[in-house]
């Protein structure tokens, strides 16, 4: 349904976006590394299960 590059950059950009979220909010101090770190775990986690479930394929 939609060509194979653009799935994986929506499925990275969703993501970010929920990682960044995300992120913040589950930490006690949303401006340490362990946000950060939390965020970009959140963030592979979701572009993960998009680019490998059936979302738009």
């Amino acid at each position: 349904m939609v060509d194979r590059s653009l799935r994986t950059v929506l499925c990275v950009l969703v993501g970010v976006v929920v990682g960044a979220a995300l992120g913040p909010l589950l930490v006690p101090d949303p401006t340490g590394l362990l946000a950060a770190a939390l965020a970009v775990v959140v963030a592979v986690a979701v572009g993960g299960v998009l680019r490998r479930s059936d979302w738009l394929r």
